[in-house]
């Protein structure tokens, strides 16, 4: 049996290598997620067309998909495993924070935040 733990990793590979197939194989069949620059939630079946439009917003902003996650605080509690991590897209003013969280039957929920590091008032 898979397990969270290895739909998480699975979920988090699938963003690095902009691989649809195995972000959707990595999802539960209520997954949400939320991203404040998209008008509603995506959810499991749109999530390959999410991708797309993500990949071709970061790159006009001149992101290569390479990103850097630190503070990363997971905990595994009633069979739900929650992650949160800062990330940032090397290349651009592009961070911010997220919120995983994934069962057994993979990752259900992610939101992210942005912060963009080019309006800090510098």
């Amino acid at each position: 049996m898979t397990t969270r733990f290895e739909l998480r990793t699975r979920y988090i590979e699938g963003w690095y290598e902009l691989d649809a197939d195995k972000l959707i194989s990595s999802t539960s069949y209520d997954f949400l997620f939320d991203d404040p620059a998209e008008p509603k939630p995506v959810n499991r079946e749109s999530l390959p067309e999410y991708m797309i439009r993500w990949d071709k917003r970061t790159r006009l902003l001149g992101a290569t998909n390479i990103w850097n996650l630190s503070d990363e605080v997971r905990q595994d509690s009633n069979g739900i495993l929650t992650d949160w991590e800062w990330w940032e897209l090397v290349g651009t003013d592009l961070c911010g924070m997220a919120i995983v969280k994934t069962r057994d039957d993979g990752v259900f929920f992610e939101r992210i935040t942005y912060f963009d590091r080019s309006s800090n008032g510098s």
